[in-house]
């Protein structure tokens, strides 16, 4: 499994809103997200499409912004 299914599948459940304020996200956005540095796991960046095979302990969307969001 790639980063950009676990952050879909977490969008079917948690609902993001995309940086426009639209209800729903494309993979295309997501990537973006991946791209410049809006997704951190464990602490660290990720890119879209790195193997997810590791534990999630938290997950910060937009760290730097007015729009940070932490799922743990």
């Amino acid at each position: 499994m790639k980063i950009l299914n676990l952050l879909l599948e977490l969008h079917s459940v948690c609902h993001f809103r995309s940086t426009e304020g639209q209800a729903t996200l494309s993979k295309s956005e997501l990537k973006r997200w991946c791209d410049k540095g809006s997704v951190l796991i464990n602490g660290e960046r990720v890119k879209w499409d790195e193997p997810f095979d590791f534990p999630v302990f938290s997950m910060v969307l937009h760290p730097k912004g007015n729009q940070r969001c932490t799922l743990k």
